[in-house]
C-alpha cells in the first residue's frame, strides 16, 4: 500500500478508536452513578438496622384488669425487662439507656424476664451492678426468672448476683408480695429450652383462688399457666423477631416462641403478654421491631356483664 494511503487509514482508526472511547468515556458516570447510588442506600439502610434501630427503646403501656376478687391490686404498676442480652453486642450504656427509661416511671414492683446476659458469664456482675438501682426503688421489690442464654452461662453464680443486688430470682417456684393487705403471688416457672420447668413444683405453695401473675421467659407453654389460675402472664424469648417485614413478618423465632410472637394475647382467658426484649442478639440487627420496655398497670375488675359479652 502506498504511504499515502497507509497513513489515511492510520489516521481513520486513531479518529474511531478516539470516538468510541470518547463516548465510553461519557457513559461510565451513567452506569456506575445507579451502582455507587445502591452501594450508598445499602449501606445506609444497614447502618440503620445496626447502629440505630436496636439503640431506641420505647416504652409501652398497657392495662390489665385484676380478678374481682382482688381488686385491692389496681393501680399496681409493674415495670416488665425481659432479654436485655448485655454482652459483645449491647454494651453497658444501652443497658443503661432502657433501665433509665423505665426508672423514669417509677414503677412499684419490677419483673425480669430472663436472658441478662449473652456470650460470656464475664458480663454477669456487670448487668448487675446496671439492675440494682432500680431494682432497690421499687416498692414491692424486684423478681426474675432466668432465660436460654443465662442457664447456660454459669446461672448459679448469676442468681448470686441478681439476689445481691435485691432481685429475687425463681426457679420454678413462687413467692408472694402483700401490696395493701392484698397478697399478689409471682409464679416463676423455669426455663423451658435449655433447663427443665416444673410447673407443679412451681405452684406448690400458690392457694387456690390466689391473684397469680406469672413470669416466664418463653411464652409458647402460656395455656398451662392459663388452666393453673393465673390472670397474667408476661414472659420474652422471642425479641419480637428482631426483623419484622410487612406481610411477612418475622423470619426466625426460636423454639418456644413460635407461637405467641410479641404483644398482647387472650389465652383461657388469661392475659399473656410477650416483650419485644430490650436488648438484641445474631445477628443484631432490628427492622420495624423496635426494642421495648413495658410498664403493666393493674386496673379494675371488669364488671361481669362485660365479660359475658
Amino acid at each position: 500500500m502506498p504511504p499515502e494511503l497507509t497513513a489515511l487509514a492510520r489516521r481513520l482508526l486513531s479518529n474511531r478508536f478516539s470516538a468510541e472511547e470518547d463516548a465510553l468515556s461519557a457513559a461510565r458516570p451513567v452506569l456506575f452513578a445507579p451502582l455507587l447510588a445502591l452501594a450508598a442506600a445499602s449501606a445506609a439502610v444497614f447502618y440503620q438496622l445496626r447502629y440505630v434501630n436496636p439503640y431506641r427503646p420505647v416504652l409501652e403501656r398497657i392495662t390489665i384488669p385484676v380478678p374481682a376478687r382482688h381488686a385491692a391490686l389496681a393501680g399496681l404498676r409493674i415495670g416488665f425487662l425481659s432479654d436485655l442480652h448485655l454482652g459483645p453486642t449491647f454494651d453497658a450504656a444501652a443497658v443503661s439507656r432502657v433501665v433509665r427509661l423505665l426508672a423514669a416511671e417509677r414503677p412499684d414492683l419490677v419483673l425480669f424476664g430472663g436472658d441478662f446476659i449473652s456470650g460470656s458469664p464475664c458480663f454477669i456482675e456487670p448487668v448487675a451492678r446496671l439492675l440494682e438501682e432500680i431494682a432497690r426503688g421499687a416498692p414491692f421489690g424486684a423478681y426474675a426468672v432466668l432465660g436460654n442464654h443465662d442457664v447456660v452461662n454459669k446461672p448459679i453464680r448469676l442468681v448470686a448476683a441478681l439476689e445481691a443486688v435485691g432481685i429475687k430470682t425463681l426457679r420454678n417456684a413462687a413467692a408472694c408480695v402483700m401490696v395493701r393487705s392484698e397478697a399478689l403471688w409471682l409464679a416463676g416457672p423455669d426455663e423451658s429450652v435449655m433447663a427443665h420447668a416444673d410447673l407443679a413444683a412451681t405452684w406448690a405453695d400458690i392457694p387456690d383462688g390466689a391473684a397469680v401473675i406469672a413470669i416466664w421467659h418463653e411464652p409458647d407453654r402460656a395455656a398451662e399457666v392459663a388452666d393453673r389460675g393465673a390472670f397474667v402472664q408476661l414472659s420474652g424469648h422471642t425479641h419480637g423477631g428482631q426483623l419484622r417485614f410487612p406481610l411477612v413478618g418475622a423470619l426466625v423465632l426460636p423454639p418456644g416462641g413460635q407461637r405467641y410472637i410479641e404483644g398482647r394475647h387472650d389465652v383461657n382467658r388469661m392475659v399473656l403478654y410477650v416483650s419485644r426484649g430490650a436488648g438484641v442478639y445474631r445477628p443484631p440487627v432490628r427492622f420495624n421491631c423496635p426494642p421495648e420496655v413495658t410498664l403493666v398497670t393493674l386496673g379494675p375488675p371488669i364488671p361481669s356483664h362485660e365479660v359475658h359479652q
